[in-house]
């Protein structure tokens, strides 16, 4: 799946009904203060809270790219957007500008992407790959006993990588409910599909659901859930 540049969004982008676009930003490559009059009152001092001038910058950028990219697809000024957020934290346009248009955000480190959305509920990870300490015993906290014991048998160069497909995976369908790792991470797939989305960039189709495994760019996985 195809993930662009969130500045080679045209005007007037309008999804057709199921479909879903993702788009990214290297947040330090970014100037926040090309942001801060989009912004509404609580999102800044949501910035001002955080502790490092880094991540203060990094909120800024990453929620004001989110209302540029949201008013192009709804032909609004950014400033206009309106957020709700749902009993877990997870934002969705407020009642006015329910259009059937939905959107998930994930970043890590310096790299966000957004999903928009139409006509599903959409969730995204992204993950920087990086080394764990003691990468059985994460896992065994995470994966489900069927996913552990094909997770047990694999080299152990490969284990690092399927653990953070499975990780992203578990993560998008858990932000496409709106309960984020409130939720059951272990046996999450589940509740959605009787086949194995293992395997990096199989998007698997589950009574018009999809799970999708992609690349947002080099070192780092990602998977994006539309239910």
């Amino acid at each position: 799946m195809d993930v662009k540049h969130w500045k080679d969004l045209a005007e007037n982008q309008v999804p057709t009904s199921g479909d879903c676009h993702l788009w990214l930003a290297w947040l330090d490559e970014e100037n926040p203060e090309l942001f801060q009059g989009i912004l509404s009152k609580d999102e800044k001092l949501r910035a001002k809270r955080l502790r490092s001038p880094q991540g203060a910058n990094r909120s800024t950028v990453a929620r004001g790219i989110l209302r540029v990219l949201l008013g192009k697809y709804l032909l609004r000024t950014p400033e206009r957007i309106v957020f709700s957020y749902g009993p877990n934290g997870k934002p969705r346009l407020a009642d006015d500008l329910a259009t059937g248009i939905s959107f998930n955000v994930s970043h890590s480190g310096n790299l966000v992407v957004f999903a928009i959305a139409s006509s599903c509920e959409v969730g995204v990870d992204i993950e920087e790959v990086h080394p764990v300490s003691d990468i059985d015993a994460t896992a065994s906290i995470f994966l489900s006993p069927d996913e552990l014991a094909g997770f047990e048998t694999l080299p152990a160069g490969e284990k690092l990588e399927r653990f953070f497909n499975l990780w992203t995976f578990k993560e998008a369908i858990l932000k496409a409910y709106g309960t984020g790792f409130t939720g059951p991470a272990r046996d999450v797939f589940s509740k959605i599909r009787e086949s194995d989305p293992n395997i990096s960039g199989q998007d698997v189709m589950i009574k018009n659901r999809r799970l999708i495994s992609f690349i947002p760019a080099d070192g780092f996985r990602g998977a994006l859930a539309c239910l």
